[in-house]
């Protein structure tokens, strides 16, 4: 509704209607909503690319460790049984279900145990038959490194953006107010043919409305000229 309110108040053929014309507090509050909405349309581009697919990044990124882990936990779980150190087997037993049931907060601590043990028993003898190599340690580290890095800056990323789109929820209700105002205004400019051309563009653009409490991305609108009024 706001962009399409001032799309139509800019239009060269209703520009003469408004500009300069009485009353002022018409043209005054154009200027009003023109550089509210380029506002409005900056903090809602901002919030948008605020959460930079952090949450798609660190899907992938939990999927990669739950691999990287259950494959050297199976690893493991051979050759360890094989040498019959049940204690250590115990400690790093898990299934691929397991380890995806897992929250964050024991799925980080869970791998690096996997990967502790791995790094120690990676040098005895028939290990890396049984898939306990260096690879796949070094795998699992870099996996544990990439995930712990992104459960914790993400996050400050999703409270800013949640942040920005209430700013933007906020300033949408203002902008709303503002063309309720306008509304009343633009009725005193159906004393010209293009007045009421005008008065009925605006009365149609006004049938476009934002859903407020939903974040939608704005559609920039042209600008308008600085107000001549004082």
């Amino acid at each position: 509704m706001v962009g399409s309110c001032l799309t139509v108040a800019h239009d060269t053929k209703y520009q003469p209607v408004w500009s300069g014309q009485s009353p002022v507090s018409f043209e005054r509050g154009l200027v009003t909503l023109q550089a509210g909405y380029l506002s409005l349309t900056l903090k809602a581009s901002e919030a948008e690319s605020a959460n930079g697919g952090a949450s798609a990044t660190k899907a992938e990124a939990r999927t990669t460790l739950v691999d990287c882990a259950h494959v050297l936990a199976r690893a493991l779980a051979v050759h360890l049984k094989r040498t019959g150190d049940l204690t250590r087997r115990g400690q790093i037993d898990f299934s691929r279900s397991g380890l995806v049931c897992l929250r964050e907060n024991n799925l980080v601590p869970k791998a690096i145990i996997i990967r502790d043990i791995g790094a120690t028993v990676q040098a005895e003898p028939s290990a890396g038959d049984n898939g306990v190599t260096p690879a796949n340690v070094e795998a699992l580290t870099a996996a544990i490194d990439v995930f712990q890095t992104l459960i914790t800056i993400p996050r400050g990323k999703i409270v800013n953006r949640m942040t920005m789109l209430k700013e933007v929820e906020t300033d949408i209700v203002a902008l709303v107010a503002l063309v309720r105002d306008l509304n009343d205004l633009v009725l005193q400019f159906g004393g010209t043919e293009a007045g009421r051309g005008f008065i009925e563009a605006w009365k149609n653009a006004r049938r476009i409305i934002d859903r407020v409490g939903e974040f939608q991305k704005p559609t920039p609108a042209p600008s308008l000229p600085a107000a001549t009024v004082s």
